[in-house]
């Protein structure tokens, strides 16, 4: 029966959700030839046929690689993305243990802690996201999706595709909660809840489930409060990746993040758990959620508008929105065509819109390539002043302009304020755990540098300042690793 076309798709399928996306391809259309579909069913499997070609032609020449607990596969492209794989891999199998714990008892089995090897793709350019998936490119890049978890397997961007890099051992610890929650429920959760719950677990890897909203996602999530405005868990389906901006996205997970963080509040583990269990018997997500609450689903969701509203949630000014900026790709492997840069040394005057503050901003960076770093300060202190200390693109030209200037002192009181509001930002970590390695406070220094890696992992000044200060910390395991990523990224230009 290997000839029956019917069973031709079967193996067609499920050689796709096994990773042989040629072998896929060939055996789906194999079958597509043979059978007698509806128009239908035909063009469903010419779509997975198509898809699964697009995909191999994606991935041709990625290496493999596994985690250190052997429970993560990783498929990457030699190159700079090397220097991902052992944060990846221990990020990976800490959330692993994690959300095992986390959703154990839900379904029988090893639904919760998968024995098999999950498989774990990372792309070199946004677009390759769209040639994996059924997202096209201008939705991605207007919602600023970056990854996803969908046949079996993680899927993201490689950081370096994106102009400020991205937060990519949370997103790695979301996606891999969808895989978990996706089997525990037998995928029945819905979307609203299957975000919340991957929102409210995506630092996991790194401590407690929840970790409190960015201050940015908690200033719109502030605004929506006041303004009664918010994104409806009816719109926020059949995909967060389907709104229309990247500002829809953002508030639509910093609500879902809150509705699970209240719910977890008033219910714990204990109640998030019946929550799924009963939407994997069968029940449907207003009825599951009631079940818990011990009210309708209305009233679950007046309950947690009124508790956001006591929360008294801070709407910040803004001065930055730190939205995700796509690289555009100018040849193989998607590396552009600009020269790399230190982050804080490109020009982003463009990004201040307040024109005295902007021509501030251009003047001192005009003056600091010539290096008249003194003038250059007073230019940027005088666009600081305009616009306040917090503001994230002038704080990292001060910051670094100081470090030039060799005051650690005073790049740190720069620094600090802008990295408090904007965490995310690799340029103000690495700038700030530069100033606390000179000025010889590795405990501080450490977590700052750490932190620039979590979203930006292709400075090998970073790296090699860790290198030195875990090995003065008596930590020769993280000083090794560390020493490679400098070693494989470039030259040591910051070690004390």
């Amino acid at each position: 029966r290997a000839r029956d076309p019917e069973v031709e798709l079967l193996q067609g399928e499920l050689l796709f959700l096994r990773g042989e996306y040629e072998a896929a391809a060939e055996r789906l259309r194999s079958g597509l030839d043979k059978a007698k579909l509806q128009n239908g069913e035909a063009q469903e499997v010419r779509g997975l046929a198509d898809l699964a070609a697009s995909t191999a032609a994606v991935t041709r020449g990625f290496v493999e690689a596994r985690s250190p607990g052997g429970h993560f596969i990783f498929r990457y492209r030699r190159g700079k993305d090397e220097v991902l794989i052992p944060y990846a891999g221990e990020a990976l199998e800490k959330a692993r243990a994690a959300l095992g714990a986390d959703f154990a008892g839900i379904s029988p089995g090893d639904a919760a802690l998968p024995s098999t090897p999950v498989r774990v793709e990372i792309y070199d350019e946004v677009a390759d996201l769209a040639r994996v998936s059924t997202l096209t490119l201008r939705e991605i890049e207007t919602s600023g999706t970056i990854a996803l978890c969908k046949w079996n397997r993680l899927m993201i961007v490689s950081p370096k595709a994106l102009v400020r890099g991205y937060p990519w051992l949370d997103t790695l610890t979301h996606e891999y909660t969808h895989f978990i929650i996706s089997r525990v429920s037998r995928n029945t959760v819905p979307i609203w809840l299957h975000e919340g719950l991957a929102k409210f677990e995506e630092r996991r890897w790194r401590g407690a489930s929840g970790g409190g909203l960015s201050p940015t996602l908690e200033s719109l999530l502030a605004q929506a409060v006041q303004k009664k405005r918010f994104i409806t868990f009816e719109q926020m389906s059949p995909s967060m990746a389907k709104l229309p901006s990247q500002e829809d996205t953002a508030l639509a997970f910093a609500e879902v993040y809150s509705a699970v963080e209240f719910l977890h509040g008033k219910f714990g583990w204990a109640g998030l758990r019946a929550v799924i269990k009963d939407l994997s018997q069968g029940a449907q997500d207003l009825r599951a959620v009631a079940a818990v609450y011990g009210a309708p689903f209305a009233e679950f969701e007046r309950g947690w508008k009124a508790w956001l509203k006591g929360r008294k949630l801070r709407a910040r000014g803004v001065l930055y929105t730190d939205k995700l900026r796509f690289k555009k790709a100018a040849g193989p492997g998607g590396q552009g065509s600009k020269k790399a840069q230190a982050p804080g040394d490109e020009d982003d005057s463009g990004e201040i819109t307040d024109p005295k503050a902007r021509g501030f901003m251009r003047l001192g960076g005009l003056l600091r390539t010539r290096r008249r770093l003194a003038a250059a300060a007073v230019e940027y202190e005088k666009a600081q002043a305009l616009l306040g200390g917090a503001h994230p693109l002038i704080a990292l030209k001060l910051g670094r302009t100081y470090l030039d200037l060799g005051d650690n002192d005073r790049a740190a009181a720069a620094l600090e304020p802008a990295r408090e509001l904007y965490p995310d930002l690799a340029g103000l970590s690495a700038a700030l755990g530069t100033a606390y390695l000179r000025k010889g406070d590795l405990r501080k220094a450490v977590p700052a540098l750490e932190a620039a890696i979590y979203t930006s992992p292709f400075d090998p000044s970073v790296h090699c300042g860790l290198a030195g200060a875990y090995g003065k910390l008596g930590q020769p395991a993280l000083a090794s690793r560390a020493s490679r990523a400098c070693e494989l990224l470039g030259p040591r230009t910051e070690r004390p």
